[in-house]
């Protein structure tokens, strides 16, 4: 093996853990789990929930986690104004049960009261999504 091709595999051992680093950070919400505790907490803040149902069979909220939550300027509005909220049928199934009229995936939103303000179902584009948002917040907040 001459010296070139032992330096490019030692380089991309050294590469390797940055690169999987690089590769592993998501810019997507920071989803949190449902609980009733999420109310008080969004009214204190001043924030509404919003809460994504999901489920990994879900063609299309895969389409929604690699397009709509990955928008910058949805991700901006999410990060300001709500506390992101997601139900994954496959680890919470009896939650999920709950919510299983609204399909996959479904999209809902709360003031911090409780108060269903949005129900939306299926797939929902970037720009789609940012209106809704920003609708919300300049009509509830």
């Amino acid at each position: 093996m001459n010296r070139k091709a032992l330096a490019f595999i030692l380089c991309g051992f050294v590469l390797l853990p940055w690169t999987l680093a690089v590769a592993a950070e998501d810019p997507s919400p920071g989803w949190q789990r449902w609980s009733d505790s999420q109310f008080p907490r969004a009214e204190e803040a001043g924030k509404l929930i919003l809460l994504d149902l999901s489920a990994e069979w879900c063609g299309f909220c895969k389409q929604m986690d690699a397009t709509t939550y990955q928008d910058p300027k949805v991700l901006a509005l999410i990060e300001q104004y709500y506390i992101p909220v997601r139900i994954e049928d496959e680890r919470e199934p009896e939650l999920a049960a709950r919510f299983r009229e609204f399909g996959r995936p479904g999209t809902l939103v709360y003031d911090g009261e409780g108060n269903e303000l949005v129900i939306k179902k299926g797939y929902i584009k970037p720009q789609w999504m940012e209106w809704m948002l920003q609708a919300l917040v300049q009509e509830h907040l």
